[in-house]
């Protein structure tokens, strides 16, 4: 069973202040395709358990990207949490999960009180950040096979769990486009391809197809 203390910023918490988050929290459990958050509205602190949730914008077309995803045990979306305006954003489950509800005021008191779990949060911020600013790089000036590529690279082993639909929600691409991208990718022996996600089978190839660019 997952508690809050496996999720990576609260390993190391004072044990007396894991206490205290289970008392001022609530536990909720939701099934798959549950909207978490509405675009416009503040965003609730969510020490996700077990599950996955995307942030989710959609387009005028009625189309749907995925700027950002968390799969549990994991604190969602603490960027929103840390300022006042209320993001643009729906949060979606796309898998059934549990999770406990923490108010934000709750959350800052935390960093305040916990240098560890500030310095971890810190280092996370900085981290997709950076992150953020090499994908618009790769975006505005790179292949859809090389974005798949560097994307896929950049899981590690873990692959992708999750349909080419999602994949491509992502990484903000069409279905079709990254259903090419991956059978090239697969064809030079660098990733295989399933109905359940991506595995890559060969990390070094598939680097060399990430710098093809």
């Amino acid at each position: 069973m997952t508690a809050i203390s496996d999720i990576p910023a609260l390993r190391h918490a004072d044990p007396a202040t894991l206490r205290q988050l289970v008392r001022s929290s609530r536990p909720v459990r939701f099934p798959a395709g549950t909207v978490l958050r509405r675009a416009g509205e503040p965003s609730p602190f969510l020490l996700l358990l077990t599950g996955t949730v995307v942030s989710r914008h959609v387009t005028a077309a009625g189309g749907e990207v995925w700027p950002a995803r968390w799969t549990g045990p994991a604190i969602v979306d603490k960027p929103a949490l840390l300022v006042d305006t209320v993001p643009a954003t729906d949060l979606l489950a796309v898998e059934a999960g549990t999770a406990r509800l923490l108010p934000r005021a709750d959350f800052r008191l935390l960093l305040d009180r916990e240098e560890g779990v500030r310095a971890h949060v810190l280092r996370h911020l900085a981290r997709d950040a950076l992150a953020g600013r090499d994908r618009l790089a790769t975006t505005t000036t790179q292949p859809a096979p090389v974005r798949v590529a560097a994307f896929l690279l950049a899981t590690g082993d873990a692959g992708w769990r999750g349909s080419q639909e999602e994949l491509a929600r992502v990484l903000g691409l069409s279905r079709v486009t990254v259903n090419r991208a991956l059978r090239r990718l697969a064809l030079a022996g660098a990733v295989r391809a399933g109905r359940r996600g991506v595995v890559v089978t060969d990390p070094r190839r598939l680097a060399d197809l990430a710098r093809a660019g």
